[in-house]
């Protein structure tokens, strides 16, 4: 409970607020119903803790006990990650990890790029980050094998068990995550798996939202009810496309360019962030979409002057 010092201090607040914006009580008691009706879901994906390119804790320690110092540019991620709360609009009742809390050994370059191959190490500083982060509920889905899968182990359940993140299997079975989820908020369902269509340039990157949203609709009546809004993640950049009755978007990564980003030239730097999706009580959806674009972030590379 409260103090009764603080809820005067909040009533004094509401008080200059609707002074400030000249409101009448009738908008004001409208504004302040639907704002506590309304629940919110925060998505969060392709955090690749592990690479020397992502996210990590302030004080990542290998299981060797080898402590790892993080670069500028982690640091940078992290006093970012720090800001979400201040920015959502309210607790989530549901976070949404949306596939690949880890990075993987990178066995295709022999471990280079991370800081650990191990990915017990990868996961469980995945857990010390989500520390920072609120929400009531959590659920997690399964990005691509080559980061999360070690003959056959998933170390997205693995991890999932360790967080006590709840149970899903689209489809029936024992387990916590699955490679899409489904769920329903204010009357909206939601659907979500980690892979899209990766679109290099800007003018197209709501073209695979689009076919998406297309291919569900027409799989409303085998899967029994009417999919409102998708969740995609995987291309490390955020984008929003829609129709009449649905809405579809694909999450900001956790994760700056590395060696693979360059395979084809010097790559398009990624969206930095999460999305918070607010159901109002009436259905109403509003994206509020938490990106950095270079305010916390040092992005810029360094030039060498002779």
């Amino acid at each position: 409970m409260s103090s009764q010092k603080e809820l005067d201090a909040l009533n004094k607040k509401l008080i200059k607020y609707i002074e400030k914006h000249q409101m009448t009580p009738e908008g004001a008691m409208r504004i302040l119903g639907r704002s506590m009706s309304s629940k919110s879901i925060l998505v969060g994906s392709d955090f690749h803790c592990g690479s020397i390119n992502a996210l990590c804790s302030p004080e990542p320690i290998r299981d060797d006990g080898l402590q790892i110092v993080p670069t500028k540019q982690q640091k940078a991620l992290y006093d970012f990650w720090e800001t979400i709360p201040d920015q959502i609009t309210k607790k989530p009742v549901l976070f949404l990890a949306n596939g690949e809390p880890c990075d993987g050994a990178n066995k295709k370059n022999g471990g280079s790029g991370v800081w650990t191959t191990n990915l017990g190490d990868q996961i469980t500083d995945f857990a010390k980050c989500m520390e920072v982060i609120p929400y009531e509920h959590m659920l997690m889905t399964r990005g691509s094998p080559y980061h999360v899968t070690i003959d056959g182990t998933n170390f997205e359940e693995i991890i999932a068990k360790q967080m006590s993140i709840d149970n899903y299997r689209a489809f029936g079975g024992s387990g916590k995550t699955d490679y899409e989820v489904n769920f329903e908020i204010n009357g909206k369902f939601f659907n979500a798996t980690h892979h899209v269509g990766f679109s290099r340039w800007w003018q197209y990157r709501t073209t695979p939202l689009a076919i998406e949203l297309v291919k569900m609709h027409f799989s409303n009546e085998k899967r029994k009810f009417h999919t409102d809004f998708l969740i995609r993640s995987h291309v490390h950049y955020y984008a929003r496309a829609g129709f009449l009755n649905t809405d579809a978007i694909s999450t900001p990564a956790w994760k700056l360019p590395d060696a693979f980003m360059y395979r084809n030239g010097v790559p398009v730097y990624p969206d930095i962030g999460m999305i918070e999706i607010i159901v109002e009580s009436n259905g109403s959806i509003v994206i509020n979409p938490i990106v950095d674009y270079e305010v916390h972030l040092e992005l810029s590379p360094m030039v060498k002057h002779y």
